[in-house]
Formats: C-alpha cells, structure tokens, sequence
C-alpha cells in the first residue's frame, strides 16, 4: 500500500481592505488520506464537519481533484482509498472547499510519483478550484498575498506576528445559495480607493503586531456592505464584540464566518458574539484560534 496523509489549514480570505488578494491561513484543519488499492474500487469515507455533505465517490472535491490531476497526465492509479477528517466547518467562508481540492491534488502527485513541484501543484490547485487566494493561503500558512493573471499564478508570503482570531459562524440556511450574489460587478471610484489605501498598512500592521492600528485598517467598503445584508445581526455582533475588546471585525471570505480580532479578553469576545446571534434569532459556534504559519504538512508511506 501506498499512502499519503495532507493536513492543511483553514484560510481567511478577503481580509479587511484586502480583497481577492490578502489571505490568513487560522489553527482549523483537515486532514486527508489517500492510499492505493489492490482493486479497482474507489472508496471515500468522511468524518467530521460535513460528514456526507458530498455524498461518495466522484463527487467529493478530493476526488474530483485527483481524476482532474490523473486526465492532465492521461494517468490513472485504479483503485484508490480517501479518508476525509474535516474540522473546518463547510460553505464557511473558511477555506475547507479549497483545502479538499488541494489535498487531492497533492495527493494524486504523490501517486503518480511527484511529477510536479511545488509551484507547479499550487498553480495546478488554484486553476482547477477557481479559489486561488484560499489554495496559497492554505499551502504556504501565515499571511500571504496572490492573484491570478491568465493562468499564471502570482503569490507572496508576508510576515506576521503572533494573533490570535475569534471565528464566529451563525447557522444560515440560505446563505450558500445566495449570498455571494448581491455583490455588484461595479463600484464607486472613492470606495475602491478607499480600500486600496489601507491595504499596505494593514500589511506592516499584521507584521508588527499593531493592534491599534489593525483596528484603524480593517473596514471594507467593497464586500461586506453587500454581504452582511444576507447575514442576520452581523452588525450588532459587530457592534457587541468591540464593546467586549475586540479592535476589528470583518468576514472570512464570503461569509458567513465573522472574525474578530483583538489583543486580548478572546474568551469573552466570543461568548458575547455568541450571545449576540442569539439576540438576532440565531444559533452560532465560536472557535478561538492562532495563525497558522506551517501550512500544508505532508506525510508518504510505502509498503
């Protein structure tokens, strides 16, 4: 048996100002095995949050991932085991979509005997996810800055202090389905530079860990004006969590996972997030995590 195990980081993307372009790789993981079979059989099995969510076989991105990566190559191993054990909540905003396909890109290279380098299976992960922000950010950890340009993948790591994040997810039954959709293709001139000028101090401010002036940067005007409409009391969940210490609030992604950060008091912040969803009518979980700044692990055995 050949196996491989991929553990990668959850992500937090679109940060503050830093939209399509700055990601936060955050201490929520999932860890995927992939190992050859002595038949034919494709065999999935999930554990976690999210647990059947796909369904079996072809339709998980794990495995889609892996025949996208065997089709490049006019390559296939016959029989193939995956073991998903998730714990970053799915259709989040936090990433776990990007980390399935990314393990099943890595672990289909692996397979196949690592044909492709590191670079090559982070632009392969980033083309055929369509999230690139989220697959950088997940395989490189810490704090990092890309884009796409064509097909051509342009990323950057960037320095970052220490931090540690409140994460507090609402339970929204129709969120997946319509939130990313109220975003305009189109938006005023002084909201974009608004958002531009705060970018590279927003930068330096995550690298020397200015919690003040984090909290002067984070504001959006291009994403969550639109998005938090769809999410249930995301302002006085806001409003709440800085009244209990927290110097910035934004979403992850597109939601509707809200952070916060703050320098300390993270306990109370988040029961007050917590009970702040529940003033909306709404059930929320909270996690309080560290950056994570290893990124993908990846470990092969052979027998």
């Amino acid at each position: 048996m050949y196996k491989v195990r991929i553990t990668l980081p959850a992500s937090i993307t679109n940060l503050g100002p830093g939209l399509n372009s700055l990601g936060l790789a955050i201490g929520l993981y999932t860890t995927i095995e992939i190992s050859r079979r002595d038949d034919d059989q494709l065999v999935v099995e999930t554990d976690g949050e999210g647990a059947g969510r796909y369904g079996m076989g072809l339709r998980h991105p794990t495995t889609l991932a892996i025949m996208r990566l065997f089709q490049k190559q006019e390559n296939a191993v016959l029989g193939i085991n995956v073991k998903v054990s998730n714990n970053i909540p799915l259709n989040s905003g936090l990433g776990a979509e990007a980390a399935f396909w990314v393990a099943g890109v890595i672990g289909a290279n692996n397979l196949m005997g690592a044909i492709y380098n590191r670079l090559q299976v982070l632009e392969i992960a980033a083309l055929i996810s369509h999230l690139p922000s989220q697959v950088v950010t997940s395989i490189m950890g810490g704090l990092t800055a890309s884009f796409t340009s064509g097909e051509q993948l342009i990323y950057r790591t960037l320095p970052i202090s220490g931090l540690s994040i409140i994460v507090a997810l609402p339970e929204l039954k129709q969120y997946t389905n319509e939130g990313a959709k109220v975003k305009p293709d189109r938006v005023p001139l002084n909201d974009a530079l608004f958002n531009l000028s705060r970018v590279p101090l927003l930068v330096e401010s995550l690298r020397v860990g200015d919690w003040k002036l984090i909290g002067q940067l984070m504001d959006d005007r291009l994403h969550i004006p639109y998005l938090k409409t769809q999410i249930t009391g995301y302002d006085h969940v806001a409003e709440m969590a800085r009244r209990a210490g927290a110097l910035a609030v934004s979403l992850s992604g597109d939601g509707p996972a809200i952070v916060a950060f703050a320098e300390s008091n993270h306990k109370q912040i988040a029961t007050t997030m917590q009970l702040a969803f529940e003033n909306s009518g709404l059930k929320s979980r909270t996690w309080i995590v560290p950056v994570d700044t290893q990124g993908v692990t990846i470990s092969v055995a052979g027998t």
